[in-house]
């Protein structure tokens, strides 16, 4: 299992870090680990990054 950092995330799916950081407080992104106490890391396991990119594939504008 490889482990991504937050800014690897963030240009892996074009979006920015303090939008990772809204998803995890607001629910709807990317599942993640928290590593250590306290002020842990926070790290996605890279198939769940591809899962996300996977899931947001569309084949028209109209679908949401």
């Amino acid at each position: 299992m490889r482990l991504l950092k937050e800014r690897e995330v963030a240009e892996q799916i074009g979006m920015s870090v303090h939008w990772l950081r809204r998803k995890r407080i607001t629910g709807g992104g990317i599942p993640f680990l928290k590593l250590g106490e306290g002020k842990s890391a926070v790290r996605y396991e890279e198939e769940a990054v591809e899962a996300f990119k996977r899931s947001r594939v569309r084949t028209s504008t109209s679908q949401a």
